[in-house]
């Protein structure tokens, strides 16, 4: 199989946008997923020239395409993923303008492909008022915060069911002592508040004269 030869110009995309893959994990932006769009792009137009065709699919493709994602690392991001990214970057002079409607906050929270595609599909497909803005734009803030606070706390259940998997939390047939100091471990604001909360119902309890 030949191997897939890049310009100055097109490698530098892709060592950019290999670099954004790395330390995305870490700190996930908008910006680094359009590199690595780009990045891929720059790929798929090398195998498309080399192997003389302007439609991305038969065999040949695949086998050349899926090679190249594999020796640069991009085979590890999901199919559809990579997808709806390209579709962003087929959008992206309105996508990006859409971005500009927004706060600040929501903008640095809105980063994956997946939510952005989405979030800005959507905003298309709201009733417009005469001026050609939206007609509720404060609901649609709002239910882009909220979906946006949602797609956290779905991130931090996540988490905290891995560190459950490696044990360091409690479950209810453990001992009393062995739950609260799970708890303080976890949780030692919160720990000390409910044994104050659970000591001072005990007290109330201890005290009502009994029928």
């Amino acid at each position: 199989m030949q191997s897939v030869k890049l310009d100055h110009d097109s490698q530098t995309i892709v060592n950019r946008g290999r670099e954004a893959w790395h330390t995305l994990k870490s700190d996930e932006t908008w910006e680094k997923w359009v590199a690595i769009g780009r990045a891929i792009e720059a790929g798929r137009a090398a195998i498309m020239r080399l192997l003389l065709t302007n439609q991305p699919k038969g065999r040949a493709w695949s086998e050349h395409f899926g090679n190249w994602l594999r020796e640069n690392e991009f085979d590890q991001i999901d199919k559809g993923v990579r997808s709806r990214l390209q579709t962003c970057l087929d959008n992206l002079p309105a996508i990006e303008a859409w971005r500009q409607t927004l706060g600040l906050t929501l903008r640095l929270q809105l980063n994956h492909p997946n939510a952005v595609l989405r979030r800005w599909q959507a905003a298309r497909a709201e009733p417009k008022g005469p001026d050609g803005k939206s007609a509720k734009p404060g609901l649609r803030e709002e239910v882009i915060r909220l979906q946006s606070e949602l797609d956290a706390a779905q991130r931090e259940i996540s988490r905290l069911r891995r560190a459950d998997d490696e044990g360091n939390d409690f479950d209810w047939q453990d001992t009393p002592d062995e739950i609260a100091k799970a708890m303080l471990r976890r949780y030692p604001t919160k720990a000390k508040r409910v044994g104050a909360a659970i000591l001072s119902l005990s007290k109330s309890t201890a005290k009502k004269p009994r029928g």
